[in-house]
C-alpha cells in the first residue's frame, strides 16, 4: 500500500495543500483535475524528484519520505515517456535494470519476457525516434515495469496517442495493471479515460483533493460545484430543499423537484444530461420529476444532441441523434422532461 499523509509544497505561487490518500495493492487510484491542478506535481513527490515542505508517503509502513528516487522502487511514466533518443528500444527497456547491475543474460531474459507480454518484441532494435505514439507508450511502460517496483505512477499515459490507438491501448494497459498487483496512481483530465481505468477517482483542484469515491459516486454525486462543472454535469441549479417522508422537496424558483437524497436547507442541485428522457408528451414512468418546456437550443457533442429547454429554469438533456429525429424537434419546440428522484444530486 502507498500512503500519502498531510503533503504540503510550494513552488513559486502554486502550494499542494495537506494532501492524503491510500492506494491500495492491485488497486487503481485515477487523479483528475484541470491543467494546473498539481496533479504531475503530487507524482513527482511520490517517487522523491521533489521534497515536500512537510507531510510524508509510506510505502507498506516505510517512510520514503527523504529518500531518492532509486531507493523508492517507485515506476514512473510521463505523459511525453522522455525515451532515451541515443538508446534503441531493448537498452531503454533494459535502462534500469542494468543501473541496478543485473547480470546481462538476466537482463536480456526480462527484457524479452516484458516486451513479448506488451507485444512489442519485434521493436527491441529499432530506434525511439522511429516508433508511433503507440509503441513509444508501450515502451515506456516496460521501462517503468522492467524493476518489478512496488508502485506504479502514470502521468497522462494516453496523451500522445491518437484516438483510434487509444481504446486499444486502454484496454491493454488495464488488463497489465490487473496482471501486476501493484498500487497505481494515474494522472488524467479526461473523464471517459478516469472511468475505464478506476477503481477510484479522486479530483484535485488548486492543490487540493477535493473529492474521493468510485467513478460513479463522483460523477453522479458530486460534492461542489467545481466538481459538478469539471464532470460535465451542466445542469447546476440553486434551491431551499425540505425532507418529506422518503423524499426531498426542492423549490428551484418556479419549479419544485423531488430528490432522493436527505436533506433540509439551502442546497445546490445537479442534475446530469443523460439522465433526463426527452418526449412530446408527458411520459407515464415511475419517474417523479416531470417538467414542461420549450426548446431554447440544439449542439451535437460527439455521439449525442445536447437540447437546452426552458422550464422555468434552463435544463440540458442529452439524446442520440436518433431520437432527434424521431420527435422531429425545432427551436420553440413544447416538450417534457422527465427524470427520477435518484438522479436528482443535493449537496
Amino acid at each position: 500500500m502507498i500512503s500519502v499523509e498531510s503533503l504540503h509544497y510550494s513552488a513559486g505561487k502554486f502550494h499542494l495543500n495537506d494532501v492524503s490518500m491510500q492506494v491500495q495493492d492491485g488497486e487503481t487510484l485515477v487523479i483528475l483535475g484541470p491543467t494546473g491542478a498539481g496533479k504531475t506535481v503530487l507524482l513527482e513527490l511520490i517517487a522523491g524528484f521533489r521534497r515536500p515542505k512537510s507531510g510524508s508517503v509510506f510505502l507498506d509502513g516505510r517512510d520514503l519520505t527523504h529518500l531518492p528516487p532509486e531507493k523508492r522502487s517507485v515506476g514512473f511514466v510521463y505523459q511525453d515517456y522522455l525515451l532515451f533518443p541515443h538508446l534503441n528500444v531493448f537498452d531503454n527497456i533494459a535502462y534500469g535494470l542494468r543501473a541496478a547491475g543485473r547480470k546481462s543474460e538476466e537482463v536480456r531474459k526480462r527484457v524479452k519476457e516484458l516486451a513479448t507480454q506488451l507485444a512489442i518484441d519485434h521493436l527491441l532494435e529499432r530506434r525511439t525516434r522511429n516508433l508511433s505514439g503507440g509503441e513509444s507508450q508501450r515502451v515506456a511502460l516496460a521501462r517503468a515495469l522492467i524493476t518489478d517496483p512496488h508502485v506504479l505512477l502514470l502521468d497522462e499515459p494516453f496523451a500522445a496517442v491518437d484516438p483510434n490507438t487509444k481504446e486499444k491501448l486502454m484496454r491493454e494497459t488495464g488488463r497489465i495493471l490487473e496482471s501486476q498487483k501493484k498500487p497505481v496512481i494515474y494522472v488524467t483530465h479526461d473523464q471517459i479515460e478516469a472511468v475505464d481505468m478506476a477503481d477510484r477517482v479522486a479530483v484535485m483542484n488548486e492543490g487540493k483533493i477535493v473529492q474521493t469515491g468510485l467513478p460513479g459516486q463522483v460523477f453522479n454525486e458530486p460534492k461542489s460545484e467545481f466538481v459538478a462543472n469539471f464532470m460535465g454535469t451542466r445542469n447546476i441549479l440553486k434551491g431551499k430543499a425540505r425532507r418529506e417522508d422518503d423524499l426531498t422537496s426542492v423549490d428551484v424558483g418556479r419549479v419544485v423537484l423531488l430528490s432522493s437524497v436527505a436533506i433540509d436547507g439551502d442546497v445546490h442541485v445537479t442534475i446530469r444530461p443523460e439522465d433526463i428522457l426527452v418526449s412530446a408528451n408527458p411520459l407515464i414512468s415511475s419517474a417523479r420529476n416531470s417538467i414542461k418546456g420549450r426548446v431554447t437550443g440544439m449542439r451535437e457533442k460527439g455521439s449525442v444532441v445536447l437540447l437546452t429547454a426552458d422550464c422555468g429554469m434552463e435544463l440540458t438533456a442529452a439524446i442520440t441523434r436518433e431520437s432527434l429525429a424521431e420527435l422531429q424537434l425545432s427551436i420553440g419546440d413544447e416538450i417534457y422532461l422527465t427524470f427520477k428522484a435518484s438522479n436528482v444530486n443535493l449537496f
